[in-house]
């Protein structure tokens, strides 16, 4: 019984393994930046926008006190 070798990557073409070899800095920096925003946006929200049915308190302030 022969077992398959996935780690062979010179099966692949120049093409393939330029495509999933290495992910770009950029990429990985741009990732890391919307992620940042996204967070940092839910934050606000949670400490500005208010609470509903309340006297105007904000969703952190209600969770807290």
């Amino acid at each position: 019984m022969e077992t398959k070798n996935t780690d062979n990557i010179e099966l692949r073409s120049e093409k393939v393994s330029k495509l999933t070899g290495e992910i770009p800095p950029t990429l990985v920096s741009t990732g890391i930046a919307i992620i940042v925003i996204v967070f940092t946006a839910l934050l606000a929200a949670l400490c500005l926008l208010p609470y509903p049915y309340s006297d105007g308190e904000s969703i952190l302030h209600h969770f807290i006190g």
